[in-house]
């Protein structure tokens, strides 16, 4: 690439633009938002990641881009966080504290086996920790204000209806 400045394209710049607000995204979604052809985002993914602009993150269904500013825990994080239903279960989670499977289900409409998995995967990465309150496995957000403080900072590119209201109580929350 030599000396020539990474982001003198329009479209690499649009590219980067969309990783940027929407930190985790797959290719697909970053080539909706940049408006180029599947081609050209795979190549400048592929320039912007050679020139360090852009971290990829490999995922077992898709990877996930972001800019090189966001750190590796908060990379785990906002890869996880892309699914509709990961995000709310972290958001039952960080609203309720310590919880059931069940009681999450509960509050979020989703299914326990699809709750399971998202749960499995925050585990793994350390966003959450296990428990017990008798016979119940429990879940718990290790660090509430750290993943608050995130999902409020991307909120552009992660919020939808549902969770709006927990992240305009929170931004309020953490303004105080």
């Amino acid at each position: 690439m030599g000396d020539e400045d990474p982001l003198a394209l329009a479209a690499r710049r649009r590219i980067y633009e969309a990783v940027r607000r929407a930190p985790g995204a797959g290719a697909r979604e970053a080539q909706r938002a940049a408006g180029t052809g599947w081609g050209e985002t795979t190549y400048h993914l592929e320039r912007l990641t050679d020139a360090g602009l852009i971290h990829r993150e490999r995922g077992p269904f898709q990877d996930h881009y972001f800019v090189s500013e966001v750190p590796l825990g908060d990379r785990r994080l906002l890869g996880l966080a892309r699914s509709a239903s990961a995000r709310r279960t972290l958001v039952a989670l960080v609203d309720s504290g310590e919880s059931t499977v069940p009681e999450i289900a509960g509050r979020t409409g989703l299914s326990e086996g699809r709750i399971a998995v998202h749960l499995g995967r925050l585990v793994e990465t350390g966003i959450v920790r296990t428990g017990r309150r008798g016979r119940w496995r429990t879940f718990e957000v290790v660090d509430k204000d750290r993943v608050m403080r995130l999902l409020i900072a991307y909120r552009e590119g992660l919020a939808d209806g549902w969770i709006e209201g927990a992240l305009d109580a929170w931004s309020s929350l953490l303004r105080t």
